[in-house]
């Protein structure tokens, strides 16, 4: 017998690394999914023939702890998520594999469980995980994380963003203890950061609510300033961030830890595919759907 499970990739649309600080954070699950599936074994758990520890190991082997399974497991994992790039594509993993041992070991999803076994195994790639990715990935859909209140879901008008690959991997480990070391370095100025990007959620929520597309791009453009403050811009996001600007975007700005990654921007209704065209001249973009469904089971799709 087989389980096979997904779930969503997600982008932080605002307040990425000043949620680590317990403030808010609009995220939403996008389009793009992981897979797992899982089977039964004699030989330990074990993901695509390698034993290793990893996140998707180390979520399932939890779930089966919990469930009080002594035996073996094998994992597949297929994803259209790109890794390393800021949009989740570990935690994602983490979830499909955890959701695909709940139910062929429990029949069914187990959300909280699923949820606790993937952030321990996002623990193996992220320095102190925020707890948002996971959060996304297992419930779907997007809302306002914050890391003492949790998720608060929240519809948003905003139909779908480009998401530009800058070619650039990052650890986010790395640019989490960056931002650490400029806190203790710069107290006051990082506190009234803190609450500007605090005010810029307030405002994004709202805009997000009335689908204002320009407001959308001013309140990025004000973000990416804060994130480039604190130090986790780069040269190639400030590239593409001039490249979407110059093409017609309303706004851009990183996504995820920065240092490289991915960057986001909004275009005016009906310009999106125009943009896409002619920043794709130059970088790998992706147009991703907002709001997509959490973890489910699923089939294991065919090799592309």
């Amino acid at each position: 017998m087989k389980a096979c499970a997904s779930a969503p990739g997600k982008v932080i649309l605002f307040g990425e690394h000043f949620v680590v600080y317990d403030k808010p954070a609009l995220v939403s699950a996008i389009d793009l999914r992981a897979y797992a599936e899982v089977e039964r074994s004699d030989q330990g758990i074990v993901l695509d023939g390698w034993t290793g520890e990893n996140p998707a190991v180390k979520a399932s082997a939890y779930v089966a702890e919990k469930l009080k399974y002594s035996g073996g497991i094998n994992i597949r994992i297929r994803s259209s998520i790109p890794q390393s790039v800021g949009l989740g594509s570990s935690a994602s993993v983490s979830v499909a594999s955890a959701a695909a041992t709940s139910l062929l070991l429990k029949g069914r999803l187990d959300l909280e469980l699923i949820m606790r076994a993937a952030h321990i195994g996002e623990s193996l790639v992220h320095y102190r995980p925020s707890g948002i990715d996971t959060t996304i990935a297992t419930y779907g859909g997007g809302g306002i994380y914050t890391r003492s209140k949790g998720f608060r879901s929240m519809d948003f008008n905003l139909d779908e963003i480009l998401i530009i690959n800058t070619g650039k991997a990052r650890r986010t480990g790395d640019l989490v203890k960056k931002v650490k070391e400029f806190r203790d370095a710069h107290k006051e100025e990082f506190e009234k950061i803190l609450e500007d990007a605090e005010q810029i959620i307030l405002e994004a929520a709202d805009a997000l609510k009335a689908k204002d597309v320009e407001q959308i791009g001013k309140l990025m453009l004000r973000n990416q300033e804060l994130l480039r403050r604190v130090g986790v811009s780069s040269k190639e996001i400030e590239d593409v961030i001039e490249l979407c600007m110059k093409s017609g975007a309303l706004g851009a700005k990183l996504t995820g830890a920065g240092g490289g990654g991915c960057v986001i921007a909004v275009a005016e209704e009906g310009k999106i595919d125009l943009l896409r065209e002619s920043i794709g001249k130059s970088f790998e973009v992706m147009k991703c759907g907002l709001m997509a469904k959490g973890v489910k089971e699923d089939l294991f799709p065919d090799p592309p």
